[in-house]
């Protein structure tokens, strides 16, 4: 719904796994006319699996899978603008793929962080005032935040 909504052409997924969140992504990103979802999965079994799932739902060609370190996978040939972000692997990571994408961030472009509570440097980041980011928990143990700068 957020993808929709922001009419995201540009995603960046930090965490694949077995590519469910991809799917909703790229479904996303194929109704609003099209763009491209680049996510990074560090585990090759995790990697394989999604690209089945994607290759299945008809959606691959929306997606490039980036196997490896995301630290490394994500550090190159990002879109210059990016409308969506879900941050949804290793935890402690969070600041640091923050760190690789925050300046392609378009203003109003869209960070969601999943088990966000097991990453308080990320929140203490992202709700610090002056931070550049408007953020609230949403859901469970989900930080919702809004680039303003």
């Amino acid at each position: 719904m957020l993808a929709r909504s922001s009419r995201a052409r540009a995603i960046v997924e930090f965490g694949t796994s077995f590519g469910i969140s991809a799917l909703h992504l790229a479904a996303a990103l194929r109704d609003n006319g099209g763009g491209l979802l680049i996510t990074s999965e560090f585990e090759p079994s995790k990697a394989a699996r999604a690209r089945e799932h994607l290759r299945d739902g008809g959606l691959i060609d929306l997606v490039e899978i980036r196997e490896g370190d995301a630290l490394k996978t994500l550090s190159v040939d990002l879109p210059d603008q990016i409308d969506l972000v879900l941050l949804d692997g290793a935890k402690a990571l969070y600041p640091e793929i923050l760190d690789l994408v925050e300046d392609r961030l378009r203003p109003g472009a869209i960070v969601v962080a999943d088990n966000a509570d097991d990453s308080p440097d990320y929140l203490a980041r992202v709700r610090a005032p002056g931070s550049g980011y408007m953020s609230t928990p949403f859901a469970e143990d989900v930080e919702l935040s809004v680039r303003i700068g």
